[in-house]
């Protein structure tokens, strides 16, 4: 490789912008094997990416700016009501004094979420494939990394919908009632909101064929051990949900 192209490779490899693009896409192609190096295979560029396992800080950040919108909003719409809480001088102050705090609240909150979910599913089927190893030696336990990196994407895209809707809210104070406000939006872009809801539709397919052909191959490529393990997990969800239901009343 000429020296420019590889010092333009490494700025690229380098970029945040490379590890958000990887983020938005990667549920479409990235698949656990990617990340684990193989004798006699060229393991995918994007799978040595430096900073990959610190992708959910990415997110994180997406959703505590979010987060810290919300919290002004609320206090503009206080601010703006004819007869607030409080006058508007000591409100703006109270916000400026506490809004870094839900900001960091939010990216410390997110931050340990993503991390979490992600350990808890590598540890899930690195659990079942402990077992099934008795029976299928040839099996080796999923790369974590692959987990934080899904994980992370999954959270970047509902990361970007709650941004739209914080958006939503400030479009509605600002213009009325925000069902009109989205139905009238709606109205005037009939082709583009179509073709919106196509691109995600697609993207939300692929993700979910590419997500059970790469969970496959975990598997040796079984398709009814897989199903078995996303049997077994939706029942313990279930289970846990019920629990749950029922817990609370008690707790309360």
């Amino acid at each position: 490789m000429p020296p420019l192209l590889r010092q333009a490779w490494r700025l690229l490899r380098g970029a945040k912008v490379t590890t958000y693009a990887l983020l938005m896409l990667g549920p479409m192609f990235v698949r656990p094997l990617d990340f684990v190096r193989q004798p006699n295979q060229i393991q995918p560029a994007y799978a040595k990416l430096p900073g990959l396992k610190s992708a959910p800080l990415l997110v994180s950040g997406v959703c505590a700016a979010s987060a810290q919108s919300v919290y002004q909003w609320v206090f503009w719409l206080e601010m703006s009501k004819p007869a607030p809480a409080a006058p508007s001088a000591d409100l703006l102050l109270r916000l400026h004094n506490t809004e870094s705090l839900y900001f960091w609240g939010a990216f410390a909150l997110t931050t340990m979420l993503g991390y979490v979910l992600a350990f808890l599913r590598w540890g899930y089927h690195c659990g079942f494939i402990h077992v099934l190893r008795k029976w299928r030696p040839e099996l080796r336990r999923p790369p974590l990394l692959y987990f934080v990196v899904t994980t992370a994407a999954w959270g970047l895209w509902l990361s970007l919908y709650s941004a739209i809707i914080v958006r939503g809210l400030w479009q509605w104070k600002a213009q009325g009632d925000l069902g009109e406000l989205v139905s009238a939006f709606v109205q005037s872009h009939q082709v583009s909101a179509l073709v919106v809801l196509l691109i995600i539709g697609a993207a939300m397919k692929l993700a979910g064929r590419n997500s059970e052909r790469g969970m496959k191959a975990i598997y040796g490529g079984s398709g009814w051990l897989y199903a078995l393990v996303s049997m077994f997990a939706i029942g313990v969800v279930s289970l846990l949900t019920l629990l749950l239901v029922k817990l609370l009343p008690a707790v309360g």
